[in-house]
């Protein structure tokens, strides 16, 4: 599953659709069986759910759009008010993605020069920064171009004046893709994604920075089909966690567990419910944190990590039975504030509206956003104790040209 396998040119992951119209499709052969820890998970909500505002207000401040054609972002950090991260990808009318890193400096966006090592396209998925002078951005980029090449994992290090490549494991002779990054230290980061070999077989794919170089980690591959690796969360050298979605057959719907690292190995934390797909963690301290994604009946999906176990927890759904809610990020701020955001889909004709969440300490409720374009979707949120937060995304003026789209809490 690679970024070259977009639906329809709209430039979203090809790995999170299709997991959406596998789970639509099949809505109703699926049942909410599994572990003992997921059985126990209620429903979410099959009631739309009326937006209620969280922070005075939210304002879109438009980053720059280099390509004429498709502009993403899909990731960012936070380091301060005047210091925020974002990354994604753009393409021009020839079709090729190149990487794009926008900054915030507490005025306006800009955007800064990156590398393109890749003869073909380029993309950047996820940003952590470590301190304003070392900040990491992952991603792929393929090795032909005007033709199928093989994707390669993409690690970039900014050192307070420039973007560069750093070298990196890419196993896989068929695709390698790194979805998420997160810092522990300086010496100390994570990355996740996925590798496939000649068997066309996703796997999935855990790299590790020691503060000299990156190194990969054994990791879980529980599917008999495929497994993927997606959000990521750092807490401590002894505490990571991610998400992972796995298939045990072609054609089926995936399931997806949460995997934790506790400083030796990487083992399976908890399950979600069957045919659901996580696709983002945060956990703020070793009693707080969140997973989200959709489940199989097209909901919202949120999990919360109370110190001892994951459980499911009610979400509003904009339309719910009309269009598929998908969570797509999650922020852990404290037990009493965390963000998520996503989209709201129609699978037929992949109309989208961006959705946003807040958690109070007792319920999620959703939020009224400025959201411009026929079209949108965020795909990260990030915000800290200190930090109002901030999301990212994309919105559409046509099915062929999108733009930038950037919220922050004002």
């Amino acid at each position: 599953m690679t970024r070259a396998q977009q639906v329809a040119g709209y430039a979203r992951k090809w790995r999170r659709a299709t997991c959406l119209v596998a789970a639509v499709l099949l809505a109703g052969a699926l049942t909410e069986a599994g572990s003992s820890a997921a059985s126990a998970m209620p429903s979410a909500p099959a009631v739309e759910v009326a937006a209620t505002p969280a922070c005075p207000s939210w304002v879109a401040v438009r980053p720059p759009d280099p390509g004429s054609q498709l502009n993403d972002l899909f990731g960012l950090d936070v380091l301060s008010a005047k210091n925020v991260w974002a990354v994604g990808d753009y393409t021009g009318a020839d079709g090729t993605f190149k990487t794009l890193v926008e900054h915030w400096n507490g005025k306006a966006w800009s955007r800064v020069p990156s590398p393109d090592p890749g003869a073909g396209s380029n993309y950047l998925d996820g940003v952590s920064a470590v301190s304003p002078s070392n900040i990491w951005a992952v991603g792929e980029y393929s090795t032909k171009s005007g033709s199928f090449g093989a994707n390669k994992t993409l690690i970039l290090h900014w050192n307070g004046r420039t973007w560069r490549q750093v070298g990196s494991p890419s196993p896989g002779s068929f695709a390698d893709d790194l979805s998420s990054v997160r810092r522990v230290s300086a010496t100390s980061v994570w990355a996740v994604g996925l590798y496939a070999g000649s068997d066309i077989r996703d796997r999935s794919l855990i790299l590790h920075w020691n503060g000299r170089a990156w190194s990969r980690v054994a990791s879980p591959n529980p599917g008999r089909q495929s497994d993927s690796l997606s959000g990521l969360s750092a807490v401590s050298a002894s505490s990571v966690w991610t998400t992972e979605l796995y298939t045990n057959s072609s054609g089926t719907s995936g399931t997806s567990q949460i995997v934790h690292w506790n400083g030796r190995t990487w083992s399976k934390a908890a399950a979600s419910p069957s045919g659901s797909d996580l696709v983002d963690v945060s956990v703020s301290s070793a009693t707080n944190g969140w997973a989200v994604g959709s489940d199989a009946k097209g909901l919202s999906l949120a999990m919360r990590w109370n110190g001892r176990t994951w459980k499911r927890v009610a979400t509003p759904n904009l339309k719910p039975g009309q269009l598929t809610n998908a969570l797509q990020s999650v922020t852990a701020v404290s037990p009493t504030s965390a963000w998520a955001v996503g989209y709201a889909e129609d699978l037929f004709n992949f109309d989208s509206t961006a959705i946003e969440m807040h958690w109070n300490g007792h319920a999620w409720s959703r939020m009224a956003s400025p959201a411009p374009g026929g079209t949108s979707a965020l795909y990260g949120v990030r915000a800290t104790s200190t930090v109002s937060p901030w999301a990212v995304g994309e919105y559409g003026l046509t099915t062929q040209v999108q733009r930038t789209l950037a919220f922050r809490c004002g």
